[in-house]
């Protein structure tokens, strides 16, 4: 369990976006961004000297340059002194990089990342930031790379309001496939939209929660781009899967008669982006499992009626980080015996950074299941952000063990239990709406209980009853302190219905993840 002081915790905000096409890389000239930031940061040893000189890297020199030892989490940095930024020049001079990123160097989160580098890389997109000092880090290289200028900049006409593109071509994937991670205040004063309006693109396809930590989810941005129709042009499109990051659009509806197995594997692979086309995408009684994979995307998808395979409509099984499930909907039927379905959305095992936002969860028996018994006792650690559960019965969510943030969902009509913490779990739940919910927190059905932070929740035609185990209500009142070790933005719960009812769903962000 990691109990964060929140003063502590909210000295050290940032505005972060992970970035990758959607952020601008393109050319400038110095003359149109002013002047180079990281020139009045001091002297730094490790990578910047004194003037115009970076450890090696001299301004305006090209060649003069920084080189590494090493090929892999090699890094340069430049100071800044809390000056706003939000363009970044590097210049490589031989064309090595295959991996890089931009982190803050006190916290470690990430501002932008991609593949290579190259002669002149323009990182911009991510908005206005503010910090000590900004890493050049390099994941990987085919040899030791020579990085000839790493300069920052505050270009009036890109600031945070704005918004970049970049073309799209058959081997790079578009704007849905182009994600930032969100990091700031906590506090309800600074929020992740208006209330009642659709999200902007921008705000859209950003990764927040835990999903926006270690290098952030950006799928297969950058890389392959497939469509499909069917089940076997998935399967294929899958096992074809090379080196590089795959999108894999789907525009038609998916079948187990137009597939050949019980199931959608996502299985010893990374980076791989699932992405509906406008409202076309249904899954019609087969699922997916993301096993053994790391930085995975699921958005704009409908899925229904899955007892085949695992049986649940999303299974994330580990060992297994950064997957972001997104703006879809999936229901299942309490028309039923409540074993003749399984979960919507699950996981089990070893899996970690993991961010279900923006999705509707509705007409389930069971509904969401994160450790598969009392025995998985993995330090599970996922966001639920700006859900819709509706007309479910119950595990909305189950969560044993580990770290869980529920944040700015709405929960209309829980049957029998809401969020159920249990086996020492530790959940931070605000600024969300109960609404016709007959126990929304508890710990049942275990030894051991769970723990929750209560933070500005309302709770409308809410009954308690007592269980197996410990409710939370009627006076909710907290039972651990946590802060969730990533900084973030929320509405107040006053607003929380009104902002789930606009965005929740597949087909919302059609325009925003078009191929």
């Amino acid at each position: 369990m990691k109990i964060i002081n929140p003063n502590r915790h909210l000295r050290r905000i940032l505005a972060i976006a992970v970035c990758s096409t959607l952020c601008s890389f393109h050319s400038l000239a110095h003359a149109d961004l002013g002047s180079n930031l990281a020139l009045s940061g001091g002297a730094d040893g490790s990578s910047k000297g004194g003037g115009t000189s970076y450890g090696n890297v001299v301004d305006g020199d090209l060649s003069s340059y920084w080189q590494p030892n090493g090929t892999s989490g090699e890094r340069i940095g430049v100071k800044n002194f809390y000056g706003t930024f939000n363009t970044v020049i590097i210049r490589e001079l031989n064309a090595v990089t295959t991996s890089w990123r931009l982190e803050n160097h006190d916290t470690g989160e990430v501002l932008a990342s991609g593949s290579s580098l190259g002669s002149e890389r323009v990182i911009s997109g991510f908005g206005d930031q503010q910090m000590y000092k900004v890493n050049l880090v390099i994941e990987s290289a085919n040899s030791a790379p020579q990085i000839a200028e790493f300069e920052i900049y505050n270009d009036s006409g890109s600031g945070s309001s704005s918004s970049s593109s970049s073309s799209s071509s058959s081997n790079s994937s578009s704007s849905s496939s182009s994600f930032s991670s969100s990091s700031s205040s906590s506090s309800s004063s600074s929020t992740p939209g208006t209330p009642g309006m659709v999200l902007s693109c921008q705000e859209a396809n950003t990764v927040r929660g835990f999903a926006s930590m270690g290098g952030g989810t950006t799928g297969g941005a950058g890389g392959d781009v497939v469509t499909v129709s069917t089940g076997t042009q998935l399967e294929d499109a899958l096992s074809n899967k090379g080196s590089n990051p795959l999108t894999i659009y789907v525009n038609g509806t998916i079948t187990p008669g137009n597939s050949s197995g019980s199931k959608f594997d996502i299985k010893d692979m990374d980076d791989v982006s699932i992405i509906g086309v406008g409202n076309n995408a249904l899954f019609d009684g087969i699922g997916i499992k993301i096993w053994r994979a790391n930085n995975v995307i699921v958005r704009n998808v409908t899925m229904r009626y899955v007892r085949i395979g695992d049986k649940d409509h999303i299974t994330i099984d580990g060992p297994s980080s950064n997957v972001w499930i997104d703006h879809n909907t999936f229901y299942n039927s309490l028309d039923v015996d409540k074993d003749y379905y399984d979960e919507l959305v699950s996981g089990k095992n070893n899996i970690d950074n993991i961010t279900i936002s923006y999705n509707i969860l509705r007409d389930s028996w069971k509904t969401s299941l994160w450790g598969s018994s009392d025995g998985d006792d993995s330090h599970r650690r996922v966001t639920f952000w700006g859900n819709h559960w509706e007309n479910a019965n119950s595990r909305l969510p189950l969560f044993r063990f580990g770290e869980g943030h529920v944040v700015n969902n709405f929960y209309d009509g829980v049957l029998s239990t809401g969020i159920n913490s249990r086996m020492g779990a530790t959940i931070r739940i605000e600024g969300n709406v109960f609404e016709n919910a007959q126990n929304p927190i508890v710990s049942f059905y275990s030894s051991d209980i769970g723990y929750w932070d209560v933070q500005d929740n309302i709770f409308n035609n809410v009954t308690w009853q007592s269980g197996d185990g410990v409710t939370a209500g009627p006076n909710v009142q907290s039972t651990v302190s946590y802060t969730p070790p990533y900084g973030y933005n929320r509405l107040p719960a006053s607003d929380a219905k009104a902002h789930v009812l606009a965005n929740a769903g597949a087909d919302v962000i059609s325009n925003c993840v078009a191929p």
